[in-house]
C-alpha cells in the first residue's frame, strides 16, 4: 500500500489540529498532575522513617592457616532497621554495604571454639550504617565458631609446565621459586598424600627476555597453604659455547695400579653467557673418573664426569662422553719394562 503526499499532509493537519484543541490541553494538565503528585508522594515517603529488613553477606577473612572450621557458618546476616526511605535509598546503591567482613586472625590457638558475641556483632553491623540508621535487631545475634588445629609439613614448589628459551639465548642460571617450599596443612592422612605442591600452569616458548611472573599455586583437595602465590623469577642472556680440552683423571687409584685411557682427553663444551666467557679458565675445571665404579662397570668404556667446575657453570657436555681404559700392575709393567732393557 503506498502512502502519497494528500495522506501525509492530512494526516498532519489532524495531528496539528488535535494539539491545538482543548482536550489535548485538559490531557496535559493532567498528566502533570499526575507526575508532580508522584514526585510529592515519592519524596514524602522518602523523609518518612520506615522499617526495612536487609540481608547481608558475611565473609570470613585471614582465618589462621593451621585451623580448620569444623562447623559450616552462617553465611548472611538479616537486619531489621529504622531510618528515612532516602537513607535506605542510599544503602541500595552504596556497594560499601554489600557485606560484612569478620576478620578471625585473632581466633585463640589454645582453644577448640570462639563465640563473636552480640556487642562485637552490632559494632561491625554499625560502621556500616549512617547515624540516623536504628537497628531494631539482627539475626544471628552470635556467632560461635568451632575449630581444629591441623597437622603442617613443609613441601617444595613445582612448576607446573614449560619454559623455554629462544634460540641462542639460556638461562643464566636454575630458575629462582620465592618461596621455593611452602608449609601445607591438613589431617595427617592427607598431608601423608602430598609430597609437592604445583603452581597453576605456565607454558612459555621462545623466552628472550628476564621472567619476573606471579604464579597461583593450586592446593589439594583437603590441603590449606599458609601462602597462595610465589614468584618465578629467571634471567636469560644470550649464549656462546667454549670448547677446553682436559686430560682424564683417575681418583682413589690404588698405588700398584696404573690406568690408561683411551683417548687420554675430552672436550668440555660450555654454554657461556657473555659475561661468563672470559672467566671460565681451563684450570677451572677436571674431568675424572673413579677407580672404584670400575667394579661395576661390565663393559670396554666407563662415563667420565665433570668433577670440578664454577658453580655458575651449569650448562656442558663432554665430548666423548665415555673413554675405553686399561688397567695394569705396576708391578708386571716393571718387570716387562726390565725385560725389554736386557
Amino acid at each position: 500500500m503506498k502512502i502519497n503526499s494528500v495522506d501525509i499532509d492530512a494526516f498532519q493537519e489532524k495531528a496539528k489540529v488535535f494539539f491545538h484543541s482543548q482536550k489535548w490541553k485538559r490531557l496535559w494538565v493532567f498528566l502533570v498532575f499526575v507526575v508532580l503528585v508522584s514526585c510529592f508522594w515519592v519524596l514524602q515517603n522518602l523523609q518518612q522513617k520506615t522499617e526495612r529488613e536487609i540481608s547481608v553477606p558475611i565473609y570470613y577473612t585471614q582465618i589462621p592457616s593451621g585451623l580448620v572450621v569444623s562447623d559450616s557458618l552462617p553465611s548472611t546476616m538479616t537486619l531489621k532497621l529504622l531510618d528515612k526511605g532516602s537513607v535506605f535509598l542510599k544503602y541500595y546503591f552504596n556497594r560499601k554495604f554489600a557485606m560484612i567482613r569478620l576478620n578471625l586472625k585473632n581466633l585463640p590457638l589454645d582453644q577448640s571454639s570462639y563465640t563473636i558475641e552480640r556487642y562485637a556483632l552490632s559494632a561491625q553491623v554499625q560502621e556500616l550504617l549512617a547515624n540516623t540508621t536504628q537497628i531494631l535487631s539482627f539475626q544471628p545475634e552470635r556467632i560461635q565458631i568451632h575449630y581444629s588445629p591441623l597437622q603442617k609439613k613443609k613441601v617444595p614448589v613445582l612448576i607446573n609446565g614449560k619454559i623455554t628459551t629462544a634460540p641462542g639465548f639460556m638461562f643464566r642460571d636454575s630458575i629462582h621459586i620465592n618461596p621455593s617450599h611452602v608449609w601445607i596443612y591438613g589431617k595427617r592422612a592427607a598431608l601423608d598424600t602430598v609430597q609437592y605442591v604445583q603452581t597453576e600452569v605456565v607454558n612459555k616458548e621462545n623466552v628472550s627476555q628476564k621472567l619476573d611472573m606471579s604464579l597461583q599455586l593450586t592446593a589439594p583437595d583437603g590441603i590449606c597453604l599458609d601462602t597462595d602465590k610465589i614468584k618465578l623469577l629467571a634471567d636469560i642472556e644470550e649464549y656462546t659455547e667454549k670448547i677446553i680440552e682436559l686430560p682424564v683423571l683417575c681418583y682413589n687409584q690404588p698405588k700398584d695400579v696404573l690406568v690408561r685411557f683411551f683417548p687420554a682427553s675430552v672436550g668440555v663444551i660450555s654454554q657461556l653467557t657473555l659475561n661468563q666467557y672470559s672467566q671460565l679458565k681451563e684450570s677451572d675445571l677436571k674431568v675424572s673418573v673413579d677407580y672404584n665404579d670400575f667394579s661395576q662397570n661390565s663393559g670396554a668404556n666407563i662415563k667420565v664426569v665433570l668433577s670440578q667446575r664454577p658453580n655458575w657453570l651449569i650448562h656442558y657436555r663432554i665430548v666423548p662422553e665415555s673413554v675405553e681404559y686399561l688397567i695394569e700392575q705396576k708391578g708386571d709393567l716393571q718387570s716387562a719394562r726390565a725385560l725389554s732393557s736386557e
